[in-house]
């Protein structure tokens, strides 16, 4: 529709005046606002719109960076409809474009599409911290304060319990009898030591594994991390209180016997298991492999200078806590030659730097959660078979007591990437024959880490031998792997 500019008040043509930017009539003087110093004026209040960065700008096509910019100048004149379009333009040249997927993530009308392209990110970098914000905020696992609360740099504020803190706990009673019930090692079920009841056993661990970046995410979310030292088994059989060390997970009512597993406390201070391999070498198989080890050419040597024959000993079982880590890396190795050139030339013709990268894995990294027994004994226990994993289910706890964890997953990743890291330059480095004036490096980046927390069986055995001295040794409670550790002299 074309613009009237007859004049309203005698009829005839009126004229634009560019210098006052305004409709004049030249015969009777009228004068028409175009709106545009209005609209002037309104630009000039908003001032210029903020620069926004693109991430990885030398990896993204400049036809896409152009129209994330466009993007940014639509919602910036708040028109979201053009800046949508923008930015699927931009998709469509670069698939793998993160900036422009986070921001179609932001602006988003409804939460199937603000998933869809959050899950973009992920796919192409499981590292981002940002998208794996949004989605735990998506998914409910994080408030929007605590989201904005894990952008800080600062962790939760620690802080001890000055008393011993209340559990809540389950009992493990035959629901039939409620006599006590036991764990059958050659069946690997609960069942109850009167009445002969058994409990179904339970199926495989089904649990997901936990992304360590979202798990460290609602860890920084947190305003208060409490640290416990003791807490308070309340017996629910026969009322009597008894208090625990932090690292105690069941035990037995000294009053009445019945056995408590806890489940939560009243600061929330732990996690739950995730799984449990079950015991399948017994007591008895335990202590011969004890004594086998004992006997063995080492330790017979040993005793040419000190009397070490064991006099006295225990042995109870456990279920102690491991996490359990699987860990995606990129692996880069670099050849470095360092021989004369003229000599690099009769012998070789590979050039004398060379980088490769790819991406390997490892699996079932297992890191102690505990501080007890020694970390340098439970390194040399062995792998356990997780695919004999179980749903943890606190009726397993029945015949061995279990620890809760004092070392933390954050803590334990630290162990797991260093471990990770020697590996992967064990593999890659014996990957070529030694050779003088070549050195090969290798080095590993983290791009994906996942965790579970497993209680798994270990034999734990105190020696108390002739002369005095006294040692630890841990069995395997699956393998029958046996580790002895140093003796100490008793005070």
């Amino acid at each position: 529709m074309g613009i009237n500019l007859n004049c309203p008040q005698c009829g005839k043509r009126m004229t634009f005046d560019l210098a006052s930017v305004v409709v004049t009539c030249p015969h009777c003087g009228f004068q028409r606002s175009t709106g545009l110093d209005e609209r002037a004026a309104e630009i000039r209040a908003k001032g210029i719109r903020p620069e926004v960065s693109v991430s990885n700008a030398d990896k993204v096509n400049i036809r896409a960076i152009v129209l994330f910019q466009t993007a940014h100048d639509h919602l910036y004149a708040g028109d979201k409809v053009s800046a949508r379009q923008a930015l699927h333009q931009a998709i469509e040249i670069q698939r793998d474009f993160l900036d422009a997927h986070l921001w179609l993530a932001r602006i988003a009308d409804d939460d199937a599409e603000r998933r869809e392209h959050l899950s973009s990110v992920l796919a192409y970098d499981p590292t981002n911290l940002e998208a794996m914000r949004m989605m735990l905020v998506l998914n409910g696992h994080l408030t929007s304060e605590q989201a904005e609360r894990s952008q800080t740099e600062g962790m939760p504020v620690l802080r001890s319990a000055d008393s011993p803190v209340s559990t809540q706990t389950v009992i493990l009673r035959c629901p039939k009898c409620q006599g006590d019930m036991t764990a059958d090692e050659t069946t690997g079920r609960v069942v109850c030591a009167f009445c002969g009841h058994s409990a179904p056993a339970p199926g495989r661990s089904s649990a997901a594994p936990e992304i360590l970046v979202a798990a460290l995410l609602k860890r920084r979310a947190e305003a208060i991390r409490w640290v416990v030292g003791e807490r308070i088994l309340h017996c629910n059989a026969c009322g009597a209180e008894r208090t625990l060390s932090a690292s105690t997970l069941s035990a037995r009512c000294v009053f009445c016997g019945s056995n408590h597993v806890i489940e939560q406390d009243a600061l929330g201070s732990f996690e739950q298991p995730d799984g449990i391999v079950p015991f399948a070498i017994t007591r008895d198989q335990a202590g011969e492999f004890i004594k086998e080890r004992l006997r063995s050419m080492t330790e017979r040597l040993k005793g040419w200078f000190n009397d070490n024959k064991v006099v006295q000993g225990n042995l109870n079982g456990f279920y102690l806590p491991f996490w359990v880590f699987d860990v995606v890396v990129e692996v880069s190795r670099t050849r470095i030659e360092s021989k004369p050139s003229n000599e690099r030339l009769r012998m070789t013709t590979m050039p004398p730097y060379q980088q490769t990268k790819q991406i390997d894995a490892l699996y079932d990294v297992e890191v102690a959660g505990f501080q007890s027994p020694p970390s340098e004994m439970n390194a040399q226990l062995g792998d356990y078979d997780l695919s004999t994993l179980l749903a943890y289910d606190p009726q397993m706890l029945a015949r061995y007591p279990a620890q809760i964890y004092t070392i933390d997953f954050d803590r334990a990743a630290l162990e797991a990437r260093g471990r990770v890291a020697q590996v992967m330059r064990q593999r890659y480095q014996r990957s070529e024959p030694a050779q003088d004036g070549v050195s090969v490096h290798v080095f590993s980046n983290v791009q994906q880490m996942t965790f579970r927390l497993v209680l798994l069986p270990v034999w734990i055995a105190t020696l108390v031998e002739a002369d005095r001295d006294r040692r630890i040794a841990l069995v395997n409670g699956q393998t029958g792997k046996v580790v002895l550790g140093r003796a100490e002299r008793i005070v």
